[in-house]
């Protein structure tokens, strides 16, 4: 409770915090909340194509009639997915990496270093989109692609946090 108090106490955090959490629970609830949820599929409406937003469909409706709002649900538990998979897949390649750099140093070290340094040489967008453009154009291969370039961030902060915790006389004495 200690760890919310302060979060809470700020009511531009709070306010962050709250839209945060009803967008996952949206996601997460599409199934459920989402008023035409057969329009997340390939269902077709031609009679009701391009209507404007109203009571029926709030969002409106796309060129084939489909509900916007129940596409949005759907396509937003796409998007946790692949961002919470390509998060995970980073930090699964790089905390490895970093832990073995900091903890052995030498020659390793160096190595894991200059490659991590070459990837942080150039933006992760151009390098996320070089991967996906090498791979089939998929959710997965875009999924992969985000999390090769983003796994140097999580190795260079485990190299540090390693390389200090090594050199603590804690760690020498056992």
């Amino acid at each position: 409770m200690t760890l919310w108090r302060p979060l809470l106490k700020n009511p531009l955090t709070a306010a962050g915090l709250s839209l945060a959490v009803l967008l996952i629970l949206a996601a997460l609830l599409a199934p459920v909340v989402a008023p035409y949820p057969a329009d997340a599929g390939d269902a077709v409406h031609p009679e009701q194509r391009l209507q404007p937003p109203g009571p029926d469909h709030w969002f409106g409706t796309d060129d084939l009639g489909r509900d916007l709002f129940s596409r949005i649900l759907f396509g937003a538990r796409l998007s946790l997915q692949a961002g919470v998979l390509a998060i995970g897949l980073a930090i699964l390649l790089g905390v490895p990496l970093g832990a073995v750099a900091g903890f052995t140093g030498g020659w390793v070290d160096e190595l894991i270093m200059r490659v991590t340094d070459l990837f942080l040489s150039f933006p992760p967008l151009l390098l996320a989109i070089v991967f996906a453009a090498m791979l089939e154009p998929s959710v997965p291969s875009a999924t992969l692609a985000i999390a090769l370039s983003w796994w140097p961030w999580y190795t260079r902060l485990v190299r540090g946090e390693a390389t200090s915790l090594r050199e603590r006389p804690f760690v020498e004495a056992a």
